[in-house]
C-alpha cells in the first residue's frame, strides 16, 4: 500500500522547488529586459542628439596634450629652418633693367615735347572737351560783361544749320560771353561710333580762318567758344526752329527765329527790349 502522505509532500517540495526556479527565471529575464530598454533608450538619446560629446578618458586627454606639444615644436623648427633658407636665397639681377630704363626715359622725353603735345592738341580741339557745360559759377561770371545780373542771351543753335552760317555765328562769338550757344546735343550723339563724325564737324565750324586746311604740319587756329549743351533750355524756352535768339530780362522774354546773322538778331529784338545792354553789346561786337 502506498504511502500517499509521503508521495504527495515530495510532490509538494518538487512543485515548490521549480515554482521557485521559474520565479527566479522570471526576475532574471524581467531583470535583462528592463537593461535593454535602458541601454536602448541612452543610445537613442545619444543618436539625437548633436551635441553631446563623450568626455576622453584622462590617459587618453593626457597623450593628446602631449602630442600637441610635440606638433608646435615640429612647426617651430620647421620655421627656423625656412628663415635660414630664405637668407641664401640670391635674387638674380634683371638684365634687361638698363634697356627698360632706357626706352622710359626715351618714351617720356617723346611724350614731352612740343612736337607731340601739339599732336596732342591738335586732336583734342573739336573735341567733347569744348562741349562740356560750363560751371554755373563760370558761367556767371563770363556772362556778367555788359549785361545786368537779370538780363540773359542765349543763341540756340544746331548742327543742322549750314556749315558756313554756324562758322559765322562762332566767329561773332569769340570773345563776346555776353551770349550764350545753346545745343540740344552732339553730333551723331556721344556715342564712340561717331567719334570721327564729331571731330571733323567741329573742326570745320570752329576754324577761325576757313580756308586753312588741317594737318598735323600746319594745325589750323581754333575759335574758343564755350557751347553749352543744354536740352532743358530748348524745352523751357519752346525752341521748335534754328537759330533763336533769347534776350530774357526779369521775367521778360523776347524770342526771334532766323538764319540772318547775330547783330541783325540783336537789333531786332531790341526795336520791342529796347535795352541799353542790348545796344551796348551790339555796338561791341560791330566794332571788333
Amino acid at each position: 500500500m502506498m504511502n500517499f502522505s509521503g508521495w504527495y509532500s515530495g510532490r509538494y517540495s518538487v512543485a515548490l522547488a521549480a515554482n521557485d526556479m521559474r520565479r527566479q527565471i522570471s526576475i532574471i529575464m524581467l531583470t535583462g529586459l528592463v537593461v535593454g530598454l535602458s541601454a536602448l533608450s541612452v543610445q537613442g538619446a545619444e543618436s539625437c542628439s548633436d551635441k553631446t560629446v563623450p568626455a576622453l578618458p584622462p590617459a587618453l586627454l593626457e597623450k593628446a596634450r602631449e602630442q600637441a606639444v610635440i606638433d608646435d615644436e615640429a612647426i617651430k623648427n620647421a620655421m627656423d629652418k625656412a628663415r635660414e633658407r630664405a637668407k641664401a636665397i640670391t635674387i638674380l639681377e634683371n638684365k634687361h633693367s638698363a634697356a627698360g630704363k632706357k626706352a622710359a626715359e626715351e618714351t617720356n622725353a617723346v611724350y614731352r615735347s612740343q612736337e607731340f603735345q601739339d599732336k596732342v592738341k591738335y586732336y583734342e580741339q573739336g573735341q567733347e572737351d569744348l562741349l562740356i557745360p560750363r560751371a554755373k559759377k563760370e558761367i556767371k561770371e563770363q556772362e556778367k560783361g555788359i549785361l545786368a545780373d537779370s538780363e540773359k542771351i542765349y543763341l540756340f543753335l544746331s548742327s543742322s544749320i549750314p556749315e558756313s552760317s554756324f562758322q559765322g555765328y562762332m566767329a561773332y562769338l569769340d570773345g563776346v560771353p555776353e551770349i550764350v550757344p545753346v545745343m540740344m546735343g552732339m553730333v551723331g550723339g556721344r556715342d564712340k561710333k561717331h567719334k570721327k563724325e564729331r571731330i571733323k564737324w567741329w573742326s570745320k565750324v570752329l576754324k577761325k580762318d576757313t580756308t586753312c586746311e588741317d594737318k598735323p604740319e600746319a594745325r589750323c587756329d581754333k575759335l574758343k567758344v564755350p557751347i553749352t549743351i543744354k536740352p532743358a533750355l530748348f524745352r523751357q524756352y519752346e525752341i521748335t526752329e534754328v537759330p533763336t535768339l533769347i534776350y530774357a530780362r526779369g521775367d521778360e522774354v523776347f524770342q526771334l527765329q532766323g538764319d540772318v546773322g547775330i547783330v541783325t538778331l540783336l537789333e531786332t529784338v531790341n526795336q520791342e527790349a529796347k535795352s541799353p545792354s542790348l545796344t551796348a553789346l551790339t555796338t561791341k561786337i560791330r566794332e571788333r
